[in-house]
This record gives C-alpha cells, structure tokens and sequence, in this order.
C-alpha cells in the first residue's frame, strides 16, 4: 500500500564511495525525500529489515562485501517487492540491471536532475 501524498519517501542510498554518497544524498534530500545511507549490500540489508518505510533502494553495482548492486536488487525484489530500486553504475548496463529486477538503471556518472528523475519516477510507483 502506497504512503498518503502529504509524507516525504524514504530513499536508502546504496554507495561506497564516501563522497559520492554525501553528495547523492544531499541531492535527494534537497529534493524531498528522507534518505538513509549504506556502504555495502550487507548494511542496506540490515537498514530495510530496520526501516519497513523504505519505499526506494538507489544503489551502485560495484560494493565490498559479498554481495554487490546487481544481488542486493535480487534480494530486494524477492524479499521486499514493494521496495522500487534503481540501479547506478559507469560499468554495468541496463540490460543487467534489468535481469537483476531493477526498475530503473542510471548510468554514472549522473547529474543532480538525473538521479532526482529517476527517484521521482520511482517515487510515483511507490505511492501506488
């Protein structure tokens, strides 16, 4: 079930480059949305099982960890399908996102406006 209109989405932001990470979240938040921040696949896991309102999962491919971009996106859709999730990279592509149940592929580097467009579009589906 979809959020009322009047309350700001919940982004979790997925990045491992620190600076990278700021500047996305600084981008979302100036755009609305409530942002939580992960550095891997394993810690936006454990922020999902913590944070039920997470209505859209930004994430980069390439993460430490077990797990990179492409299986988190795995995991989310089979584990929490009501989660929108976009993917970002400068090395995968579209069509990998898209096999991984990615809604949405972004390729890096991305403007401000890109990655508000496409959260946007996400954020949409999320209220559905």
């Amino acid at each position: 079930m979809g959020r009322a209109r009047d309350q700001a989405l919940t982004v979790l932001l997925v990045e491992d480059e620190g600076i990278i990470r700021m500047a996305s979240a600084s981008i979302l938040e100036d755009a609305g949305y409530d942002v939580l921040e992960a550095v891997d696949a394993e810690e936006a896991l454990a922020t999902l099982n913590d944070h039920p309102e997470v209505d859209v999962v930004v994430t980069d491919v390439q993460m430490p960890g077990k797990l990179n971009g492409l299986k988190l996106i795995e995991v989310i859709a089979h584990d929490y399908p009501q989660v929108q999730t976009l993917v970002t990279s400068g090395r995968a592509s579209l069509k990998e996102a898209r096999e991984s149940g990615a809604a949405k592929f972004l390729a890096k580097p991305y403007t401000a406006a890109g990655i508000q467009s496409a959260v946007r579009m996400l954020a949409l589906e999320a209220r559905k």
